[in-house]
């Protein structure tokens, strides 16, 4: 078949409009699981500091004699730690034409491009917060940093050979984590960790944030059943869950987050986390605001300034060195 003699098809028309939907996908992922899950502070310095205390070991001989004269017992002081807030910024910048242009899938190009900028920034906040960084005071020529969760836990964890983390008891945690031996993310390491923990604190921490492949390598454990069932099927029907999303330990109910920002910014541990004894401190929250006009574009500062709070370290623990 073929078509007729002077047939004028789509080819060869000029004035066809260009079909493009409306709308644009997203395709990155937004989601900050660590920074969503804890809590929320408000510091008024650059260095946000705060206390931390103990209780004496229990003493089972702790008996004393009747009508016994006493001396004042032991006290100790308390920890003054800290951590440097963070300056965190992106400039959007668009031309006046572009922003007059008729656009699919936003009104305003300004507007769409703060609101990018504004999500990229609460990842930039979700990786230095699951980073090894360690903290940086800062000076007129270079940049304060935060000291993220792998240099602030450093009681209950678990390394491969030759790796530590310095313990810090006072001011911010200046002094990164050694690296050790990379080893495979095994189910051993998890009862560890989470064993010490509750020795240490009497608490029970309840996420684990990990990267997606060591997601994949959790659900394997042997500790895990190999199928579990969801009642909550909307045609009322158990649904056979593969992954573990929840694990049963003998020190608490884990429930297992995958985090995409950590497989870039720490890709090598895995944090066992208690959301009630950490936090965000925010010296400036999010926030944009104009810049000076120079040309025939306008500018848009999207800035956070904010740090990492460990009200109890021992409350929390990690597992480094693991191979991806």
């Amino acid at each position: 078949m073929s078509q007729p003699t002077n047939t004028f098809d789509s080819y060869d028309a000029k004035g066809n409009r260009e079909d493009l939907q409306d709308k644009i996908y997203m395709v990155s992922p937004e989601k900050t699981p660590v920074v969503s899950a804890i809590g929320r502070y408000t510091a008024k310095n650059t260095l946000h500091e705060w206390q931390r205390d103990s209780l004496a070991s229990p003493n089972k001989d702790n008996a004393v004699i009747e009508g016994d004269d006493r001396t004042g017992s032991s006290l100790t002081a308390t920890e003054r730690v800290g951590n440097y807030t963070q300056l965190f910024d992106a400039v959007a910048v668009v031309t006046s034409t572009q922003e007059k242009i008729n656009k699919a899938g936003r009104s305003s190009e300004m507007r769409y491009q703060i609101s990018k900028k504004m999500t990229e920034l609460k990842r930039d906040l979700e990786a230095a917060i699951t980073s090894n960084n360690a903290a940086v005071a800062g000076n007129s020529s270079t940049a304060r940093k935060l000291g993220g969760l792998g240099v602030m836990l450093y009681t209950n964890t678990s390394h491969g050979s030759g790796g530590s983390t310095a313990s810090h008891t006072s001011g911010a945690p200046t002094t990164a984590p050694t690296s050790g031996t990379a080893r495979a993310f095994a189910e051993s390491q998890v009862k560890t960790v989470m064993q010490s923990i509750y020795t240490n604190s009497g608490d029970m921490p309840t996420l684990v944030s990990l990267t997606p492949s060591h997601k994949s390598g959790f659900s394997a454990f042997t500790g895990i059943a190999a199928s579990r069932f969801n009642m909550s099927s909307k045609k009322g029907q158990a649904a056979i869950i593969g992954g573990a999303d929840v694990y049963m330990s003998d020190f608490g109910e884990l429930t297992i987050v995958p985090n995409y920002v950590q497989a870039s910014s720490n890709s090598g541990t895995a944090f066992i986390l208690n959301p009630d004894y950490a936090g965000i401190a925010y010296l400036q929250s999010y926030k944009t605001e104009p810049l000076a006009k120079t040309g025939h574009t306008d500018k848009e500062l999207c800035s956070v300034e904010a740090t990492l709070v460990v009200t109890s370290e021992k409350a929390h623990g990690k597992i480094a060195d693991l191979t991806a």
